[in-house]
């Protein structure tokens, strides 16, 4: 009467631990992810467009964006002016909306180990981009 007993912890044990995701996919706990997304034009919430997109901010300033369907697309991020202001920069930004709504200049509302909150900058930056949001919310998965 031992032996099925055993087998059957045995056996949920394996289905606990064993299923487990690894922790190279996107949804692994370093990703961040948009909570809130509105554009400079109409002032939207457009944050349900970002379903499905994480991102890894890397300490090397680069940046791997987890595009819908498992592929990855390469950008770089970098703050600037004594942390009040993070730049995200793409390679054919244009092609991959909307994400491309993040490259720019923004400025440092909070920058936490968990939330990142910007807002569109105020000052010029050097490269304009029309695509552009006005207000985004980032956490830590």
């Amino acid at each position: 009467m031992q032996k099925p007993l055993i087998s059957r912890l045995f056996f949920l044990a394996l289905l606990s631990f064993g299923c487990g995701k690894s922790t190279d996919s996107p949804d692994n706990a370093t990703a961040w992810v948009v909570t809130f997304f509105n554009d400079k034009v109409d002032k939207d919430d457009e944050t349900a467009l970002f379903t499905g997109y994480s991102f890894d901010l890397n300490t090397d300033n680069s940046m791997v964006i987890y595009l819908p369907g498992g592929s990855t697309k390469a950008a770089k991020w970098q703050l600037a002016k004594n942390d009040t202001q993070l730049v995200i920069g793409m390679e054919d930004a244009d092609m991959f909306a909307p994400v491309d709504g993040l490259v720019g200049t923004w400025d440092v509302e909070e920058y936490t180990a968990t939330s990142i909150k910007l807002m569109i900058s105020t000052t010029l930056s050097t490269v304009s981009n029309p695509n552009q949001g006005e207000k985004v919310e980032l956490k830590k998965q």
